[in-house]
């Protein structure tokens, strides 16, 4: 009982600091492209635009403000067009379902066509397979008619 107590509380202050998590200019700025220099991260970007973003990240973090709130105003000033990653929804949600889609669709007919190569293919060896009882059977003939032939001329 007397360890117990201490372990709950260790249990306790950890579970606290843990979950007390200070948002990062970096959190942000990986979500952002910058205005300036288009296509490229903010947090890679070095160009006076992308300081000028990031002093405003700094400001906005300084007043307490969330990462949703602080991408909000950054869409709203520039557009979507600012965020790395389109949101999920309205037309960008093909932006997230077109990858899956096009590869449903892809091994969709993947299947397909190997289950009709598999099926060419043994409709090949069977057509080989009666040609060659086929012939068979016509060289068995064969040799029937030249032993009945053979055996006629030796009766008379």
């Amino acid at each position: 009982m007397k360890i117990l107590i201490p372990v709950m509380l260790l249990f306790a202050l950890f579970g606290q600091v843990s979950g007390a998590h200070a948002l990062t200019r970096t959190e942000v700025e990986k979500n952002l492209i910058c205005y300036a220099c288009p296509g490229e991260p903010l947090n890679i970007d070095r160009c006076s635009g992308g300081d000028q973003m990031r002093a405003e990240i700094d400001r906005r973090l300084a007043l307490g403000q969330d990462k949703e709130t602080i991408l909000n105003f950054f869409v709203q000033r520039f557009g979507e067009d600012i965020l790395t990653v389109p949101p999920r929804k309205g037309f960008n949600l093909v932006a997230w379902a077109a990858p899956f889609v096009a590869l449903f669709i892809g091994l969709a007919v993947a299947t397909i066509l190997t289950w009709r190569w598999a099926a060419a293919g043994r409709r090949a060896e069977k057509t080989i397979a009666e040609k060659t009882e086929a012939e068979a059977l016509y060289l068995d003939m064969e040799k029937r008619v030249e032993d009945e032939l053979k055996r006629l001329e030796d009766d008379a």
